[in-house]
């Protein structure tokens, strides 16, 4: 019975964690907005970092969890990337 509420909690936090991470990423996804609207080219390469980090956070938390088998974990990261995008979508819009 311990087993199965550990279990649960573990999905638990890892659904929340999809929360973390989907902010993480809407935030770097908006320095990288930031950066290609501007007219220098320097700032223009400035780009490599937050797209980088838009690539690796991802294909390295997915890689770990299916080295050591948790596929559950991945569909519970998924549930709360997209839950967080409805529950916090509607903000965006508001302060537009």
């Amino acid at each position: 019975m311990e087993n199965i509420i550990f279990k649960i909690f573990i999905f638990c936090m890892f659904i929340i964690l999809g929360v973390l991470i989907f902010g993480l990423i809407r935030c770097f996804f908006q320095k990288a907005k930031l950066c290609y609207q501007h007219n220098e080219w320097q700032i223009r390469i400035l780009i490599i970092f937050p797209i980088s980090a838009l690539i690796i956070i991802p294909w390295l938390l997915v890689e770990t969890l299916i080295s050591k088998g948790c596929a559950e974990l991945i569909i519970a990261i998924i549930l709360g990337s997209i839950g967080s995008h409805y529950i916090f979508g509607n903000e965006e819009k508001n302060e537009i």
